[in-house]
């Protein structure tokens, strides 16, 4: 089983990097157009209009999915934010204890966060919501893939408090990680 779980956070780390990759691309892409068009209008007098339609949009959708589907495997990493300061101070029992409760509410986040987005997603490809623009994108499709990452999320948050129901602590919780030990 850890496996399995370990897989999903790669890929969907994997699938987060591609988004971050795509809003390169798009980007990169729409700056050589205009950098095109302008040596054009220069030289010829005569611009081209050349662009990538709903560049701006799907960049957008495209950190969205990086941001979302990062998420668990971020969380099971240990690369969130967290601040330990006070928590490093606390006896092992009582760490223990904030450390379960952090978890479930992890778990209570990651809920209302993949429920909500699934709503979201349900209702746009209900109404047939699109995105304004050029490119009449269904708002279903970037709507569920930030729903996918939030479910990635609440596995990852319930793999955590699982750790910490069963263990008495987890790897996704651990006071030092090694990004810290590496500073």
């Amino acid at each position: 089983m850890r496996k399995v779980l370990d897989g999903l956070y790669r890929f969907s780390g994997g699938m987060a990097a591609l988004s971050l990759v795509g809003i390169v691309v798009i980007v990169f892409g729409q700056v050589v157009l205009n950098v095109v068009d302008f040596v054009a209008l220069s030289l010829f007098n005569k611009s081209f209009g050349l662009l990538i339609p709903s560049y701006a949009s799907l960049s957008g959708y495209a950190l969205g999915f990086a941001t979302f589907l990062s998420l668990g495997l971020g969380f099971r990493q240990t690369t969130h934010i967290r601040v330990t300061l006070l928590e490093s101070k606390l006896a092992a029992p009582v760490r223990r204890s904030t450390l379960t409760i952090i978890a479930l509410i992890g778990v209570v986040m990651g809920a209302l966060f993949t429920y909500g987005l699934g709503q979201l997603a349900y209702q746009s490809l209900m109404w047939g919501d699109r995105a304004s623009g050029l490119l009449r994108v269904p708002l279903w499709i970037p709507q569920a893939v930030l729903c996918v990452g939030a479910g990635v999320f609440l596995i990852a948050a319930i793999d955590t408090l699982v750790d910490m129901l069963r263990q008495g602590r987890s790897e996704a919780l651990r006071i030092e990680s090694a990004a810290e030990e590496a500073l």
